[in-house]
């Protein structure tokens, strides 16, 4: 257990110091910023299309609470994905200065064990959403006929810690809750400059969230016959009301004009959500699996002058192939490939347009040794669009998620 204890430190120290660059992403300048609700976890390589699935010895899987119950007993395990991205822009006011972005972060820290054989749980931190943008604008000044030159830049995000609790109910049943704290704050930041301005008048409007949101999940499996399995999951994330409290700074030049002035409170409501999935096993070795996923966000939250939030529907289906061996008389995963494909939209509807995607993505994985597993996934895609003078995205994405397992306890059993 040193070793868990030694390794989560590391990684949460590594957390805040692994950037390389902020990912520029236009559409994160509207309501709480880009939502970060694919888990880089072993389904990355299916399209993240793992509700119906169970974890694996070594590898978790996170889209369902239910599935951490697919552990091994008595081993505690650390995990740690990072992700690489990079982003091209097409869009009128797009040019070779300003259409590309990049990003490499770690973006799920977690600790789990099965603790027995009805119970697994688990504790991590990844963040939530992501906002970070920037872009010029004209701006009127009311009773004036002067204009100003804006220059608008927005950072900062959400974090989720959670806490996952899942429990083996008979031989095929699995329940699961996840509880998330979520939290963080978010800046938008006007520059104002001019003829007629001697010094640039900045302001800054902070949003600080926080707010419990609960996910629960189960799974149902069985035999179809002697070579099928089949298994059926479901999810049912709860509406929230966020707690935001927002204050103001003004700078004029190198004068402080309004220090962190309260602007009072407010709610940001996260909706419902309803996640439903099945899967089908062959022989062990090659597992099919869909997915889809709703989120009611439609009339949740006021929107803008050219934006509003809209309910979002996700598709997604992938293929894995497992390579088995035989040891000690069992049939043990060497190592695995995967296949997927995803549609859906966006919570966003900008100057009339859903903000849409799409992508596909390829992952492998196996073990280093018996204690370190490793995950791959490569996923590229599309989002957005250039129709009423918005950005389209093409993206590619690289995954590397890692784990690490020792002996929580053994009861007299021995371990090799």
């Amino acid at each position: 257990m040193r070793k868990i204890f030694i390794l989560t430190g590391v990684f949460v120290a590594c957390m805040g110091t692994l950037r390389a660059q902020n990912l520029s992403s236009p559409y994160s300048a509207y309501g709480i910023g880009e939502i970060q609700d694919q888990d880089p976890d072993r389904s990355s390589g299916m399209g993240y299309t793992s509700t119906a699935l169970l974890a694996t010895p070594g590898f978790l899987i996170n889209k369902n609470p239910a599935s951490l119950i697919g552990l091994e007993r008595s081993l505690a395990q650390v995990d740690l994905a990072l992700i690489g991205k990079t982003v091209t822009f097409k869009g009128d006011a797009i040019t070779t200065d300003n259409n590309k972005a990049k990003d490499l972060v770690i973006k799920r820290i977690s600790v789990s064990a099965k603790i027995n054989k009805h119970w697994a749980s688990s504790i991590g931190f990844k963040p939530y959403t992501l906002v970070n943008y920037s872009y010029t604008a004209q701006k009127s000044i009311e009773g004036s006929n002067a204009t100003y030159t804006g220059l608008y830049d927005g950072n900062g995000g959400l974090h989720n810690i959670f806490w996952n609790n899942a429990f083996a109910v008979g031989k095929h049943l699995a329940l699961g809750l996840r509880s998330n704290f979520i939290f963080g704050s978010i800046n938008q930041i006007e520059t104002l400059q001019g003829v007629t301005l001697s010094t640039p008048i900045i302001s800054q409007i902070t949003n600080y969230y926080s707010g419990f949101r609960f996910e629960g999940g189960a799974i149902y499996g069985n035999r179809i016959s002697k070579n099928w399995k089949f298994s059926v999951g479901g999810k049912v994330t709860t509406k929230t009301d966020l707690d935001v409290s927002k204050t103001l700074t003004v700078q004029e030049g190198t004068s402080v004009v309004e220090s962190n002035k309260d602007l009072g409170d407010d709610k940001f409501t996260l909706p419902w959500q309803y996640d439903a999935g099945i899967a089908l096993v062959n022989k062990g070795r090659t597992t099919f699996t869909v997915d889809y996923s709703r989120a009611n966000w439609n009339g949740m939250n006021p929107g803008g002058t050219t934006w509003t939030m809209v309910d979002r529907d996700r598709y997604s289906a992938g293929v894995q192939f497992s390579n088995q061996v035989q040891r000690y008389g069992l049939v043990a995963e060497k190592s695995y490939f995967q296949a997927g494909l995803f549609t859906g939209q966006s919570y966003l509807q900008v100057k009339g347009q859903q903000i849409k995607e799409m992508g596909a993505t390829l992952g492998y994985g196996g073990y280093v040794s018996r204690g370190l597993a490793f995950h791959l996934a490569a996923e590229g895609g599309t989002r957005g669009t250039m129709a009423n003078n918005l950005v389209k995205e093409t993206y590619f994405q690289f995954t590397l998620a890692l784990s690490y397992r020792e002996v929580l306890y053994s009861k007299g059993r021995k371990y090799d």
